[in-house]
């Protein structure tokens, strides 16, 4: 090896070893302050005082530092080499003696030596810790800081990072403001930051820092990015961004940053959301869930996608997300599926919560079977079944125009010459395809209705729009929200009375509802709103849900009001007159058992009264209505006759106690069927799913107001009031006598 390169990495070596031993009690200080970061007993004021000794010590080492000798050099590379006798100091040696013989030994002894270098070394380099450390210090120091690093965890970084933070000093200097500004979604306010300090963030979080007293431009750095501060004023700067993943900022140079932030984001968690199991009940889907979620829901959606269809569409039903705490709901919905494109199949539902964060969630789905569609005429329904079967296949499109075409062409019933202009309309507008297979589906239902309705297709919608109307103002005004004044009610009956008058003048002089019963006045659904209207400005909300729910049950059956045909007038004609002779009958039954109690009955009049109910019971046979026990009536009044003929009054007066009864039973099934309330399978009106909810009886109600119900006009129902409560409830006020008293004589002042 060249002697001259060997010497330069002995150099080399030297100053290694004396610059390690001049940095180690620096080293040592700035360790031990680590140490101490990651068990959290770090400051600024600390740091300035580990820096200061660190300077210190590493001054005093360098200051001892010195340029090694040449001989020293040799040394060092002889004792690495093995070789002894200083071999190196003698290639600089001269012969003492001149002469040929002299000359060649001496060339003989420099290339001995020269051959000796050739694995000459300058070892390792060596600080001899053992000799400097004798307490073993350093294994102390380094046990330290790997349990200060398993006790920090996750947070040694930035304890190490914010640990070299220096005071500031009393100059002004530059200051350093940071604020984190949570989505709106979530409510809470800003927090301000304290440098060195690591905080958790949801993402979407705003963040925001000022830096004052600098002259230029700061460094900011977020993550890996680096972010361009703007310019506030002379001397001040701002930098805005958008948290999204987990990252440290840094404010200033890496060597002496102005401030450093860890933060740890997280996204925005779902909504938590459960369904009870649905029901459907009279074309309305009830749906009872509960949902909680940090920071509210935005939406709550129900979606239907019919069984074994891949390709169709899937139905979308918003529900109420309203409530007094958004973050915890519950709730009760019950959307109307009778306008169902999947009306008829089995189809599943999963409810959708999407919270404020725009984060959504869904139920388990759940398999239902949609009742088939509320139509009764044939052309309607065909348009239904047209409308299916696009929803179910969107692109058959042609196929489906095809379908409404030869509708059009040849109706199965007799339609308008609109309702036909717009079917073949519509059939041209899918077979050239310019038209979505969504559209088509809303416009054949419109067609669907029309068809159905006839004449009355406008004015029931304009009525159901003003019964909405009202039903949500009184709603509100009965949840605490908007006041219902005097003015505001007024104008909301007037529009109701309107398109009320329009609708009865389509259907004809004879319409009926659902159930058959005559529609309501208009002035009894004034009062009744009227008296709601007054209950919830007295404080009185329980008393004022019960007639709103009652109200909301009337506006549906008269919106749910169609043309009589024959069968109906003349059922409705036979259970009018069988209300009044009932009436009669129980007047006359009563009248007998008065007269044997005081000895003076006939048996003539029984037979009478028997014979009323004999004919009674054949008209409303006549006309298809069979009243239960008219029979055991019948019966009880020939026991009563033949007492009587014998003269046997106990006898006679528990017949005629039976034959009250019966006539009783008799108008109270008559009312219930006047009302629709035996009807398991129900009409449009969702007077069925209300008592199935609420668990009513079916029983007519007590508490209500005079006039307000369908069958308020039906004499056998004021009968069944007067007689059946009137012996249940003795106590009752004498209002309430007096409203039965005028139920049982309508014809009384």
């Amino acid at each position: 090896m060249n002697l001259s390169r060997l010497r330069r990495r002995a150099v080399w070596s030297f100053w290694a070893e004396a610059l390690a031993r001049a940095t180690a009690p620096a080293v040592g200080i700035l360790a031990a302050y680590l140490a101490a970061a990651l068990f959290g007993l770090a400051n600024p004021w600390a740091c300035a005082a580990v820096l200061l000794l660190a300077a210190i010590a590493l001054a005093f080492g360098i200051s001892r530092l010195r340029r090694p000798s040449h001989a020293e050099i040799d040394r060092r590379i002889e004792r690495a080499s093995g070789l002894r006798h200083r071999p190196l100091s003698m290639l600089e040696d001269e012969p003492e003696n001149d002469g040929p013989l002299a000359e060649a030994i001496w060339q003989i002894h420099q290339r001995r030596i020269e051959a000796s270098l050739q694995n000459a070394r300058t070892g390792r380099v060596f600080i001899d810790a053992v000799a400097r450390d004798p307490l073993g210090l350093r294994g102390l120091l380094l046990l330290l800081l790997a349990a200060g690093a398993i006790i920090a965890g996750p947070q040694a970084l930035p304890r190490i990072s914010g640990a070299f933070s220096l005071p500031e000093w009393p100059f002004a200097g530059p200051g350093v403001n940071a604020w984190l500004s949570p989505p709106a979604f979530t409510g809470a306010p800003p927090l301000v930051l304290q440098a060195g300090q690591a905080y958790p963030v949801l993402a979407g979080s705003s963040l925001t820092v000022v830096v004052d007293g600098l002259r230029h431009r700061p460094t900011v750095v977020l993550g890996s990015k680096s972010l361009t501060a703007g310019a506030l004023a002379q001397d001040s700067f701002r930098v805005d961004a958008v948290l999204t993943a987990s990252a440290s900022l840094r404010i200033g140079s890496w060597w002496d940053p102005l401030a450093r932030f860890r933060f740890n984001v997280s996204p925005p968690d779902a909504p938590d959301i459960t369904l009870a199991r649905p029901v459907v009940v009279n074309r309305q889907l009830i749906l009872k869930w509960h949902a909680t979620d940090h920071y509210g829901l935005e939406t709550l959606t129900a979606a239907l996608v019919p069984t074994g269809h891949p390709d169709a569409a899937p139905e979308i039903l918003p529900l109420p997300v309203a409530g007094a705490d958004p973050r915890n709901l519950s709730g009760v919905a019950k959307p109307d599926i009778s306008d169902s494109p999947f009306a008829g199949l089995p189809v599943t539902l999963q409810l959708t919560a999407r919270n404020l964060a725009g984060v959504a969630r869904s139920t388990d789905p759940v398999t239902i079977a949609l009742p088939p569609p509320g139509l009764r005429d044939k052309t309607a329904l065909a348009l239904a079944a047209i409308r299916q079967k696009l929803a179910l296949a969107p692109g058959q499109k042609p196929a489906s125009g095809d379908a409404l075409n030869r509708l059009a062409q040849q109706p199965l019933s007799k339609v308008s010459a609109s309702a036909d202009v717009q079917m073949a309309a519509l059939a041209a507008a899918l077979k050239a395809g310019e038209i979505s297979a969504a559209q088509a589906g809303s416009l054949l239902n419109t067609l669907a209705h029309e068809v159905e309705a006839g004449p009355d297709y406008q004015p029931a919608k304009a009525l159901a729009a003003a019964a909405q109307a009202l039903e949500q103002a009184l709603q509100q005004a009965a949840n605490g929200g908007q006041p219902l004044d005097a003015k505001r009610l007024q104008n909301l009956l007037a529009a109701m009375q309107s398109a009320l008058a329009q609708h009865l003048q389509a259907l004809g002089p004879k319409a009926s509802s659902p159930s058959g019963s005559p529609p309501m006045n208009a002035s009894d659904l004034n009062r009744m709103a009227e008296q709601i209207a007054q209950d919830e400005a007295a404080g009185n909300t329980a008393k004022a849900q019960a007639e709103l729910h009652q109200l909301e049950q009337i506006l549906s059956a008269l919106q749910s009001a169609r043309p009589m045909t024959a069968a109906d007038a003349a059922r409705a004609a036979a259970a009018s007159q069988a209300s009044q002779d009932l009436a009669k009958m129980t007047q006359g039954e009563s009248a007998l058992l008065n007269q044997t109690n005081q000895g003076a009955a006939s048996p003539g009049t029984q037979a009478a009264l028997r014979s009323q109910l004999e004919s009674t019971r054949q008209n409303l046979g006549k006309a298809g209505i069979n009243l239960p026990g008219l029979g055991d009536t019948s019966a009880a009044m020939k026991n009563a006759q033949d007492a009587l003929t014998r003269q046997d009054g106990t006898t006679a007066l528990d017949a005629e106690n039976s034959a009250i009864q019966g006539l009783q039973k008799a108008a109270a099934a008559l009312v219930a069927a006047s009302q629709g309330l035996s009807f398991g399978a129900g009409g449009q009106g969702g007077s069925a799913a209300d008592s199935l909810e609420n668990g009513s009886s079916g029983a007519p109600d007590e508490n209500a107001m005079p006039g307000l119900l369908p069958s308020s006009g039906n004499a056998a129902g004021a009968i069944e009031q007067q007689i059946i409560k009137n012996d249940s409830n003795p106590g009752a006020p004498a209002a309430t006598h007096q409203y039965y008293h005028r139920l049982l004589n309508p014809d009384a002042p």
